[in-house]
């Protein structure tokens, strides 16, 4: 008996989805919906964002076999986005590169390295994930800036020793992108707990902050990626501790794995603009984060979850929580650049899908979605936004 699976094909790098309907023998192709509920990429003054890419090759609609070929036809993608809006790898300030099989980093990055021409690459955070869109093994997404850029390395490291292939800060105008850290010292995780993990992380972040003339009351946006939902608590008490008020806006997300075997990754980005927290009325505070962050014409917003019963009710309780807090800063929906998804279960795509798009009718902002082991709580959707005023 042939088992039918339904998968959604989404091209990244051609406006269509494709709906297949696969078997062992054969493939039958139904109409596609009429867009994607995202864009490919988004200029914004001297900031591209561009929508996560996996390696679907764009004229065959196939996906690349094998992480080595499937690498080089995600970035092969990506630089076609960025070409097309007169942008180049030499141009990208951070990238995020998520993994399905996190002990293929090494043959990753090897490809990744090739299609930069410049010593020092852009900033990179790099996790596992549980499942991608279409089965694929590999997704990236990448901020993209005009402007003179200069690589930030603490100093305790030796730029012309540096092999990794990031640049710990990348600072561009008035903002400082910091690549993803974790609690290292001297290339080896320290020994001990999780308090004692977050809290080397942070020094490592601490230290690229100071070495780009800003420190943690800088600091406007924060992701945190950890290996369980048992160092939430350790994790936020540390952090915290740590970082000052205003605090930025934090999104927790549970991962697969983390490179080195890591329970904690951390990426941050700081800009020396004035910050202004923004908190809907009737909304509870939290001590750990702001709800919004306002800095210029840009609106950094905490990852907002929900566990209700159906998919349809997750995604309206996320984005009308978000348009509060959009709205409460002067911002809305239509200044929305880059979203980030977070499904428990990627059998919930479509139906996201569905009910993310009436709320992006025109113009979609730039989006990854992936599929996480855990949310935290009872929680199945997890969402992040960063929304900027065009023309400010």
């Amino acid at each position: 008996m042939i088992k039918k699976k339904v998968m959604i094909l989404r091209s990244f790098t051609l406006c269509c989805i494709l709906w297949s309907m696969a078997c062992q023998q054969s493939t039958e192709v139904e109409s596609p919906p009429p867009s994607l509920p995202f864009s490919q990429s988004i200029e914004v003054g001297d900031l591209l964002y561009l929508s996560g890419q996996v390696g679907l090759n764009p004229t065959t609609k196939e996906l690349a076999s094998g992480i080595e070929a499937e690498t080089k036809v995600t970035m092969e993608n990506l630089d076609r986005e960025l070409k097309a809006k007169g942008y180049g790898f030499s141009d990208v300030v951070a990238t995020h590169v998520w993994m399905t099989d996190l002990s293929k980093i090494g043959v990753m990055s090897q490809v990744y390295r090739s299609f930069f021409k410049t010593k020092d690459l852009p900033t990179r955070t790099t996790v596992g994930i549980a499942k991608l869109a279409i089965g694929a093994s590999i997704e990236i997404a990448m901020v993209a800036m005009r402007g003179e850029k200069k690589a930030i390395y603490p100093p305790e490291i030796k730029p012309d020793e540096w092999k990794l292939p990031f640049t710990p800060g990348i600072l561009c105008g008035d903002y400082l992108f910091v690549s993803g850290q974790a609690g290292t010292s001297g290339g080896k995780l320290v020994e001990g707990d999780i308090k004692v993990q977050v809290s080397q992380t942070l020094t490592n972040i601490e230290n690229i902050l100071k070495a780009g003339d800003m420190d943690f009351s800088n600091v406007v946006s924060t992701e945190v990626f950890m290996s369980s939902g048992e160092f939430f608590g350790p994790m936020s008490e540390v952090y915290v501790s740590k970082v000052p008020d205003p605090k930025p806006a934090r999104v927790p997300i549970l991962v697969s794995n983390i490179p080195l075997n890591s329970p904690v990754e951390i990426t941050m980005i700081a800009s020396r603009k004035q910050k202004e927290p923004v908190l809907p009325e009737g909304m509870p505070p939290s001590g750990a984060y702001s709800r919004g962050l306002k800095v210029g014409n840009t609106i950094y917003i905490a990852g907002v979850f929900s566990g209700k019963e159906t998919v349809a009710d997750r995604v309206t309780d996320c984005l009308g929580r978000v348009k509060q807090i959009l709205e409460a800063g002067d911002f809305s929906l239509k200044n929305v650049v880059e979203v980030r998804v977070y499904l428990s279960d990627m059998a919930d795509y479509a139906e996201m899908n569905n009910a993310y798009r009436s709320y992006f009718p025109e113009s979609p902002p730039t989006r990854a979605t992936l599929g996480v082991a855990e949310l935290p709580g009872t929680n199945k959707i997890g969402m992040q936004f960063v929304a900027v005023k065009k023309g400010d």
